[in-house]
């Protein structure tokens, strides 16, 4: 049994069972001790003994200056003392306690029970201690006490959370190289990262607006709250298990009993019957079965509210991913419009010259063929630009169509800021939804192994009813019509062909599965962070590359076209110069499209697009009260 979760003595002896006698005899020496004043053949004696690490609870009268610690009340034997010797006490129980003294000495003392014979002083100061707390509880309460005091125990393993050996800083942290030196839009540092409305760094008004009512009305978030209320109404209902179940029935009956069977003058004659009352059930968690599943049912509902926050980070991440990739499709739809009109003027040039007698059909079938490959690819860019507005507005949980006006007309990419705050690798442990869910789900499954070594135990449950019963309607409220029962039953599981073993097992496979799925989704949220790192950092140093090439295709264009007018060059020049520079300005686009998407999957991977703790929060553990404490 459990040594966490067992009851202090002084809350049940003083709160939960009645008629109790506190000894409190704190004395220098063998002198002090003094002969119990309780009568009765049986008592139940609590001895204090060993140490615990738990949290500690305060002694009050008739215990004063002492601090005692939530103990290991299931470690209980039989007290066989001598009838000679201790004629009250033989039969009886032993329950280890530990009490510290408060104040400046304060000192551990045992206490034990002192001898009642002539016993030599040297055992009396060696083995049991000076001061000494006896506890006697009369023969007729003494089961219910011991019920109670069992009541404190929880079998099966207390959960503590696993301890993760993280990266003190993340790897990809060496300067990326650019053409000429040329500086990065954005760097990253280790600074503390606050990442709860990250999309608000963009100053894009038009995506924090999407993104509010993305969060207001998508049906996957919406899906996700439904999931948390249905985990809340669980632990209602593993709660309820520790309380009473009282049940009303009534009924009414005509019978008459069978003249075959009993023969004159015992037969009877047809009569009635009325009877209505209560029954009620109180299972005793004795061996903290129940507990152990309303733990686990708590760390559900942790866990289903993490699952919710992981859905908000996903949301989030979405809306702004096709948003901007939104924005980007644009860009290339408007360089593909810039450059048919471009294309139409060089078509329009090589026909002039042709009918010049300065250039001949050839050059004019070239251009018009870099023309329709131009157009060609129009249609895609605009089917993509319309299928990313109608998945923006199911993300809203709006129809397809709801934002075709608001977001048709061209925008930019928004602009990533110009510094980055990314904080440390031990910050994910508090900041990423899915690992906090799979820590929960670790602890709903260590639970869950204490409430299968429970059912190694027997169940006491209590039972009792109460009601009237009478044979006349007239008579139904006398108080010879009263009926009630009450009592004790006890049900044990003896044998079950190893299935309760085997439940055992399974349930401490399926914990190991959970760790291993825990760690498994730390390493995975590590290695996304660093691949959004090094995907963040070197698509600007692309990017970078980008932009002097375009700059460079310009040039190139403009000389090919001023040469060709004066017939210093070939047309074919002209047409490799322009479709160098479309590719160019269609990859730039392209770039500055990744450069925001990657840094969005960056704030994704960090778990940023919730009120999540910041590195200076206590421990997840202790934040949300680590089970088993």
């Amino acid at each position: 049994m459990n040594n966490d979760h067992c009851c202090n003595i002084e809350q049940h002896a003083r709160r939960e069972i009645p008629r109790l006698a506190y000894k409190n005899q704190v004395a220098a020496g063998p002198a002090a001790h003094r002969k119990p004043k309780t009568k009765g053949p049986g008592r139940y004696v609590v001895f204090p003994w060993r140490r615990s690490h738990s949290s500690s609870v305060n002694f009050g009268a008739p215990f004063p200056g002492f601090r005692a610690r939530r103990e290991d009340l299931c470690s209980i034997q039989r007290f066989r003392g001598s009838a000679e010797r201790y004629p009250r006490q033989a039969g009886g129980y032993m329950f280890w306690l530990r009490l510290r003294r408060v104040g400046p000495s304060a000192q551990s003392v045992d206490f034990r029970r002192p001898p009642r014979s002539s016993a030599s002083s040297a055992v009396k100061s060696s083995f049991f201690a000076p001061s000494r707390l006896r506890v006697f509880v009369s023969p007729w309460w003494g089961p219910w006490g011991l019920a109670l005091l069992l009541a404190g125990c929880t079998v099966g393993p207390n959960y503590h959370p696993p301890a993760m050996t993280m990266p003190a800083k993340w790897s990809d942290g060496a300067a990326v190289k650019t053409p000429a030196g040329a500086p990065l839009l954005s760097t990253v540092s280790a600074q503390p990262a606050h990442l709860d409305r990250w999309w608000r760094r963009f100053k894009d008004p038009q995506l924090t607006a999407l993104i509010h009512r993305a969060l207001a009305g998508n049906l996957d978030l919406r899906l996700a709250a439904a999931r948390v209320r249905q985990a809340r109404a669980a632990l209602q209902i593993a709660a309820a298990n520790l309380g009473p179940f009282v049940n009303a029935a009534g009924s009414y009956q005509r019978s008459q009993s069978s003249a075959d069977l009993f023969k004159p003058p015992h037969s009877t004659p047809p009569g009635d019957s009325y009877n209505a009352g209560f029954n009620g059930t109180w299972e005793l968690d004795l061996f903290g079965g129940i507990r152990r599943s309303v733990q686990a049912a708590q760390a559900s509902i942790q866990a289903a509210v993490d699952s919710q926050h992981n859905t908000q980070v996903a949301l989030v991440g979405e809306v702004a991913t096709d948003y901007i990739t939104l924005r980007g499709v644009q860009q290339e739809i408007q360089v593909a419009r810039e450059t048919i009109v471009t294309q139409e003027k060089t078509v329009a040039l090589a026909r002039q010259q042709m009918g010049a007698g300065f250039s001949t059909q050839y050059n004019v079938a070239n251009a018009e063929a870099l023309l329709a490959s131009v157009r060609a690819e129009l249609p895609g860019l605009l089917i993509q630009q319309r299928q990313l507005i109608y998945a923006l507005g199911v993300l809203l949980g709006q129809s397809p169509g709801v934002l075709i006006k608001t977001l048709s007309a061209p925008g930019a990419i928004p602009p990533v800021p110009p510094r980055v705050p990314i904080g440390l690798p031990s910050a994910l442990l508090l900041r990423r939804p899915d690992v906090r869910g799979a820590e929960r789900q670790l602890a709903a499954a260590t639970a869950q192994i204490g409430v299968a070594v429970a059912e190694l135990f027997p169940t006491l449950t209590i039972n009792g009813n109460l009601g009237l019963a009478s044979q006349n309607a007239a008579d139904w409220f006398d108080a010879h019509s009263v009926a009630w029962g009450i009592g004790p039953s006890v049900s044990w599981a003896i044998f079950s062909s190893g299935a309760i073993q085997a439940n055992i097992r399974q349930q401490q496979a399926l914990r190991d599965q959970a760790y291993l799925i825990y760690r498994e989704t730390v390493l995975d949220a590590l290695q996304q962070v660093e691949n959004a790192l090094v995907a963040y950092r070197q698509e600007q140093a692309h990017r970078v590359a980008l932009e002097k090439e375009v700059v460079e295709y310009r040039k190139t264009m403009t000389y090919a076209e001023e040469l060709y007018r004066n017939g210093l060059t070939d047309f074919t020049n002209v047409l490799l110069a322009q479709n160098a520079l479309l590719g160019a300005r269609t990859a730039l686009v392209q770039s500055n499209l990744a450069v925001s998407n990657d840094l969005v999957s960056l704030y994704v991977a960090l778990g940023g697009g919730w009120n999540a703790p910041t590195e200076n929060s206590p421990p997840a553990a202790k934040a949300r009260g680590a089970m088993g404490h």
